[in-house]
């Protein structure tokens, strides 16, 4: 039993350190679909070893090979480790906003940089998209068409029936 606990926590420390480089679950993906499927598998094997407290240390071993693969594999193709790279803004709360240029870049800064507001160009799309849609958003898509180079300056967050008020001139 000790000995299958040692090869998972051995399993665990390699890994982890692989998804700290590349990003978590993001190698399967940077690989052709035949490797990415026995690799697949073999982590279906591993996990059945686990259920059963079978052939753990082996399948253990066989599959940080696989892990090993997929990274060779993806080298090969031409892929690179995650930067860690991002953009910052001063937020005015006093945090800083951290962006990336995808999810697997996120997950890196954001586990290296606690303090940050951290989200990927792609989240930032869809809480835009999602904005767009209120009468604010559509107020501020109008105001940005009418005047290009117009700016977002401050965000006011009162009931927003306070949008359909007079205009004083």
């Amino acid at each position: 039993m000790r000995r299958q606990q040692d090869a998972l926590f051995e399993y665990d420390r390699k890994v982890r350190a692989v998804e700290a480089e590349w990003g978590v679950d993001r190698l399967p993906w940077l690989v052709d679909e035949a490797l990415r499927g026995r690799f697949e598998a073999q982590m279906d094997r591993l996990n059945q070893a686990i259920d059963n407290m079978q052939d753990i240390e082996h399948q253990a071993a066989v599959t940080l090979r696989g892990v090993e693969a997929l990274v060779n594999a993806a080298i090969a193709a031409g892929h690179k480790p995650l930067t860690g790279e991002y953009w910052e803004a001063p937020m005015p709360s006093g945090k800083v906003l951290a962006v990336t240029r995808d999810e697997y870049e996120a997950g890196k800064v954001a586990a290296e940089n606690r303090d940050m507001s951290v989200y990927s160009i792609g989240e930032i799309a869809k809480i835009i998209d999602e904005w767009q849609k209120t009468k604010a958003g559509v107020l501020t898509e109008t105001a940005k068409a009418m005047w290009p180079g117009a700016t977002v300056e401050n965000v006011v967050t009162k009931a927003m029936k306070e949008l359909d008020d007079e205009i004083p001139f």
